[in-house]
């Protein structure tokens, strides 16, 4: 648009638009242009107040105020009496009108009548003049020098529209170095409605209020409902205190009772205490500034305001507001169709209106929308808990408030919930709410990785002397103690308590015993389902059958699991995000499971080490090996249980970057620490892989002995025939190892699968065509890469040259980007260092980057191209 503006031949340029759309910054752009083709630059801003203030724009900023003009000569300003003197404006306009002149105003609406005249003169007479105006409706006056002027052919006009969904994500991803999700940028947009001013100061609310979360360069909006508190200085706020005093209040009472639609005059009128004809005055001005905006209802043209003056109000002010919001509603003189603003209202107004309806409405909502908006649901519990009057109201809403905690991951209040119920309010319990509200207790303090204390809730001490067996076993669980939990349960007497204990400690002792080596006890839970306790309640139905798919998913056993669902007549949505993500790695949509990962570590649920394990068998095989080893470390932050399968996925990068000797160390610490059975068939599968590696038969032998005496589930025993078709040249095992994993039909499994048959001489080399295609369609760029080499030394041909050169490009690409250096990048490649410098400089010429810093950006914004691209 600039070089439309300096191109624009007519005198008079209007530059139109809303508040904060970036009329200065435009201008303060034009100005640096300008100045650069060697024109004269004045430049003024208009107030509200009806001053004229000249300004100076520094380079590639807003406009700073000066106490004097820029420039020697007279400055462009009203001159007393010009508005009804023609002459005496033409005077004036040619002692300011010099050669090569541009006269540029902001905020040229508040432009006073006799500065009007003065503008008026000067394009009459051809000086070049920029004016940014807001969209609002002109003044009389105003609006008829621009009839004139248009009349006279001197006029030409740019409007600044929005920012679009990907301009505001480009800025998003600038402010984060994050790219965001898609829900992430409407949520911004909608707030800022695309204005530049607006934008920045919403991203930096959201963050404080922490409805952002960034894992891995990916931003996530997480707890959408909590409200945003923006900073009172902000421009747009600002220009509505411009308005004067009397709008300003008005304003912030509208941030409070815009929603009441047709009533609203009344109420402003009410709570300012004017009269009503004077309060639809104030409403008017608002309206014509582009504060508010009248529709079925009165609402905010920005929300970012109105979420900014609703801040701005007192905490009487707040309360009082709100009660009046709240006797209107129930009193019938206002009618409110949004459930959640007249919960919020009421919350606010705590005991200035009937605090038993007022504790029995907020409980009510937030039971409503406590699973899909906890968050909305702990704004309103917390107001519900000033208002309880008796012990056991204060146990009920507390109850809900620590329940809620849970739901969101606030771990740290839902502990401090817990024990409050536990010891002041046990009385009032019941034998299943407490065991209840024991568990909550107890994964919170797994949740947040506090090992001691849940040590304590183990051995009975302090809070949690005579808790119940139940409760010491789920401690045991989260410190991944399984045998101990499997022996507690293994004791008479747990189960005939309560139906919650009962469910929890059968959950407890069935994944003990598998987790040790013993399934019988979950093959007889999954075929018994219709006797699981407390099945009748959903929200229990979900507990355990999350326990049985997640269960599922960590032995490999996809098939049952996906049945599991359909049995119950539950979608894969339904589940927590963690199984979901090691659901979608099964089933191969690679781009789900890392997306899902990330979420449930930016929505703090509940980790699971399979999930972990799964997500970086995925990333690895698409060369992320920098996003595995990050992803790794969050997962050590605060160790999900079965923690051994994390040695088992830092195993995987580890081989990646050519470390076998550590590779190896580490699945065999899996084996003599962990303890445990499950995974144990991976890592058995992985040593007798790495034994035929360095041509070690004996090891690879025993590693073969290993996975014969282990229980043999689908997955081990696929993985038992391929160790006895690598090692010891089975035909017979190789056949039925191909036949067993078509079967399972899980895309990565069997692409490693048939490509280690043909490695290691157990299979016909064709295969390896079918495992390149299915790494293909998982996008594994750096599994191919190996793949392509292992083809030509079984004469196997490579479909597609310029397609493996662009897919080389970009996996080099995206592992510079990762932060790899050289000789790492030469160990992933299966190169020399030299040949990766080489590959690097040709890459840099073809792309114009000229770093990695750049090529990182450029990943990052969605804006690399790779070779094929580009030709």
């Amino acid at each position: 648009m600039l070089d439309e503006i300096v191109a624009a031949r007519r005198p008079l340029v209007l530059v139109t638009g809303a508040e904060g759309i970036g009329k200065t910054t435009l201008l303060a752009q034009l100005s640096d242009l300008l100045l650069r083709k060697g024109c004269r630059v004045t430049a003024s801003r208009a107030t509200a107040r009806g001053d004229l203030l000249p300004i100076r724009f520094a380079p590639g900023e807003h406009a700073v105020r000066l106490p004097a003009p820029d420039q020697a000569g007279a400055p462009f300003g009203p001159v007393q009496g010009a508005a009804d003197n023609p002459e005496l404006a033409r005077r004036v306009a040619t002692m300011i009108a010099t050669p090569n002149t541009v006269l540029l105003i902001d905020d040229a609406q508040w432009l006073d009548p006799d500065s009007l005249a003065v503008l008026h003169a000067l394009v009459r007479g051809r000086t070049r003049c920029v004016c940014a105006f807001r969209s609002t409706p002109p003044t009389p006056r105003m609006a008829a020098v621009l009839r004139d002027l248009r009349a006279a052919d001197l006029v030409d006009q740019f409007r600044l529209v929005p920012a679009t969904h990907r301009a505001v994500a480009r800025e998003v991803t600038t402010m984060l170095t994050a790219s965001p999700e898609p829900a992430l940028t409407r949520r911004v947009r909608e707030l800022s409605r695309g204005l530049p001013a607006a934008v920045r100061d919403t991203v930096e609310a959201l963050l404080r209020n922490g409805s952002v979360q960034v894992v891995d360069r990916r931003a996530y909006l997480v707890r959408p409902g909590t409200p945003v508190v923006p900073p009172a200085d902000n421009q747009l706020v600002e220009a509505v205190r411009d308005l004067g005093a009397d709008c300003w209040a008005a304003a912030k009472a509208m941030a409070v009772l815009a929603p009441l639609g047709t009533e609203v005059p009344t109420l402003l009128a009410e709570v300012l205490r004017v009269e009503e004809p004077d309060a639809q005055a104030l409403l008017d001005r608002l309206a014509d500034a582009g504060v508010v905006h009248r529709g079925r209802s009165w609402r905010f043209v920005v929300p970012l305001v109105g979420a900014a003056l609703f801040a701005c109000l007192g905490p009487f002010e707040r309360r009082a507001l709100s009660a009046a919001v709240v006797t209107a509603v129930w009193t019938n003189t206002a009618v409110c169709d949004d459930q959640d603003y007249l919960a919020d209202r009421i919350a606010d107004a705590g005991a200035l209106v009937d605090t038993e309806r007022a504790l029995r409405e907020l409980l009510h909502r937030a039971a409503a929308v406590r699973d899909d908006r906890p968050e909305c649901a702990l704004r309103w519990l917390a107001a519900a808990t000033e208002l309880a009057c008796d012990q056991r109201q204060r146990a009920r809403v507390l109850l809900m408030h620590t329940a809620t905690c849970f739901v969101l991951g606030d771990h740290d209040q839902c502990l401090h919930g817990a024990l409050r119920l536990l010891e002041d309010h046990a009385d009032q319990l019941s034998p299943d709410t407490t065991q209840e509200v024991a568990a909550m207790a107890t994964a919170a303090l797994g949740a947040a990785g506090n090992r001691e204390a849940l040590g304590e809730v183990v051995a009975g001490q302090g809070h949690w002397a005579g808790r119940s067996t139940v409760t010491h076993a789920l401690a045991c669980g989260w410190l991944d103690r399984w045998r101990e939990a499997r022996d507690l349960l293994r004791e008479s007497g747990w189960d005939e308590g309560n139906p919650t204990s009962a469910m929890l400690g059968g959950l407890t002792a069935t994944m003990a015993e598998l987790w040790t080596g013993s399934p019988e006890r979950f093959e007889r839970s999954l075929a018994g389902r219709r006797d699981w306790p407390l099945r009748s309640s959903r929200r229990h139905l979900l507990d355990q059958v999350d326990s049985h798919v997640s269960a599922l998913l960590v032995t490999g056993d996809t098939h049952r699991a996906e049945r599991l669902l359909a049995e119950e007549g539950l979608a894969a949505e339904e589940l927590p995000l963690y199984c979901r993500s090691m659901l979608a790695a099964a089933r191969g949509d690679a781009e789900a499971a890392v997306d899902l990962a990330r979420r449930s570590i930016a929505c703090a649920e509940t980790r699971s080490a399979g999930m972990y394990a799964s997500t970086v068998s995925v990333l690895v095989a698409r060369g992320e090996l920098a996003t595995a080893r990050q992803l790794l470390d969050t997962a050590r932050a605060t160790p999900p249980t079965l923690a051994h399968l994390l040695d088992l996925a830092d195993a995987q990068v580890d081989r990646a970057f050519g470390d076998d000797d550590g590779a190896s160390a580490r699945l065999r610490r899996c084996v003599t620490e962990s303890g445990l059975a499950v995974g144990m068939d991976v890592v058995w599968s992985e040593l007798v892989d790495l034994a035929l590696e360095r041509g070690d038969r004996a090891e690879a032998e025993q590693g073969l002995a290993a996975l014969e005496r282990l229980c043999q589930t689908s997955r081990a025993t696929m993985l038992t025939l391929l160790a006895r078709a690598t090692v010891d040249k089975d035909h017979e095992a190789a056949r039925e190892c191909e036949r067993l994993v078509r079967e399972r039909a899980q895309p990565l499994e069997q692409a490693i699968v048939l490509d280690r048959l043909v490695r290691h001489g157990g299979a016909d080399p064709r295969l390896l065509a079918e495992a390149y295609g299915l790494l293909g369609t998982l996008d594994a760029v750096l599994y191919r890469a190996w793949s392509r080499n292992v083809m030509r030394d079984h004469g196997v041909p490579v479909p597609g040259r310029k397609e493996t050169v662009a897919e080389n490009e970009r996996l080099l690409a995206m592992l510079a980007a990762g932060g790899l250096s050289n000789k790492q990048l030469a160990a992933a490649l299966r190169t020399s260092d030299k040949s990766v410098e080489g590959r690097l400089s040709r890459l840099f010429v073809r792309t114009g980057y000229r770093s990695r810093i750049e090529l990182s950006t450029a990943m990052l914004n969605g804006e690399y191209r790779s070779a094929s691209e580009n030709s």
